[in-house]
């Protein structure tokens, strides 16, 4: 009764399961759509569709509404692929702010139908530091300079909600939305880099900078390297585990955070003799533990963000390895362009054991034509830059 409650209270959240079902149902019939083509034509395609009039939405297929999120880390890639993306990136983080300014709330995971802003599944530890750090990279003095007043009081919003003023570090007595949003996130690597990249985009735009954010700012990297980083030459998700996680290895340095190439070049070592690579780039943990997932996740959705593999660290560790080792990324690289050219779209998640699309019932479903995809794009099309990192 509680989830029909909220539906009928929230009818944007109504819709977009609704129209999600209407997808699984279209895949089911027709199958997946297809674009024709070469890899390259294929992102192209499927990220201009991705655009719904207003706003880019994670993708062009169940995702198909406003995730901050998702836009945010593929800003700086969408930008230095076009001009018109980069105008689509502005416009949509210009809306955004100003439905949640209209609809007097925070900044959320996600922005539903009917403008409806949504946190899934909880308030998000990234959502703040990304949209920040994405107007910076990309240049957008008008709108920080416009929206200036109401983005401070999200940032002292977000350090109430998000920071532990006794130690700098992600508060671990509640629960956050994070890259991997159906896992339970507390304090782990993935937050603290999230944090540190507040506190650093704050102090390079010269504005105020919370008290509890200052030490950060002068050193964004220290509570990283203290509490999360290994002697064995990688980061750890939470401080008490042993093992190297995916994106707990991926964020500090796709942030901007961590600089360090050699900490790169053993992190990225680490994420490959641990498994974590293979058969493609790039899992979460290299063996599946159920026993993390939570009851209902476990039941429609096993393994879903687990040994899976996700093409948006994928994507991210290819460039990262790419500016580090060309030729050592070239054959992850050569087999992400096979198989985005044999399914004809670039999907959300890939099975570890069949390298198919990864489908657990007619529910649970990998999504298709992601907007991540840009910065796979990003490194067939320019690959002599930089990574196109947060900071």
């Amino acid at each position: 009764m509680l989830v029909l409650w909220q539906l009928i209270r929230r009818p944007g959240i109504a819709l977009a399961y609704t129209m999600n079902l209407i997808v699984r149902v279209r895949r089911g019939i027709f199958g997946p759509h297809r674009y024709p083509g070469d890899a390259r034509r294929i992102m192209r395609a499927s990220i201009s569709d991705c655009w719904n009039g207003r706003c880019l939405t994670a993708s062009c297929g169940h995702f198909h509404q406003f995730w901050t999120r998702d836009l945010c880390f593929s800003s700086v890639a969408l930008a230095r692929l076009s001009e018109r993306y980069r105008d689509a990136v502005l416009r949509s983080l210009d809306w955004a702010i100003q439905t949640w300014r209209r609809r007097d709330s925070h900044v959320t995971t996600t922005i539903h139908y009917f403008d409806q802003p949504v946190d899934i599944f909880d308030y998000g530890v990234d959502c703040v530091p990304l949209v920040l750090a994405a107007l910076r990279q990309l240049g957008a003095e008008e709108l920080l300079a416009r929206h200036r007043p109401w983005l401070l009081g999200e940032v002292a919003h977000y350090v109430d909600e998000v920071v532990d003023l006794r130690t700098g570090l992600v508060r671990s007595d509640r629960k956050y939305s994070a890259h991997r949003d159906t896992m339970v996130n507390r304090c782990n690597a993935y937050g603290n880099s999230m944090v540190a990249l507040l506190a650093k985009t704050l102090r390079e735009l010269g504005w105020e900078i919370p008290p509890a954010l200052q030490p950060l700012a002068e050193d964004p990297q220290r509570l990283l390297m203290d509490e999360f980083w290994d002697e064995r030459g990688y980061f750890v998700d939470e401080r008490d585990d042993t093992r190297p996680s995916g994106e707990g290895n991926i964020w500090p340095f796709w942030t901007g955070v961590v600089t360090n190439p050699e900490l790169l070049r053993q992190a990225l070592a680490a994420l490959e003799t641990h498994g974590l690579t293979d058969p493609l780039p790039l899992k979460y943990e290299a063996i599946r533990r159920p026993e993390t997932e939570p009851a209902l996740i476990r039941f429609l959705m096993p393994d879903y963000q687990g040994a899976t593999v996700w093409t948006s660290l994928g994507s991210m560790y290819m460039r990262l390895r790419h500016s580090l080792d060309p030729a050592l990324a070239q054959p992850a690289i050569d087999r992400y362009r096979e198989w985005i050219e044999r399914e004809g779209v670039f999907w959300e998640v890939i099975d570890d054991q069949t390298r198919r699309r990864y489908w657990s019932s007619f529910i649970t479903q990998s999504d298709e034509g992601m907007l991540w995809s840009s910065v796979f794009l990003d490194l067939l099309e320019r690959p002599e830059l930089p990574p196109p990192v947060l900071s």
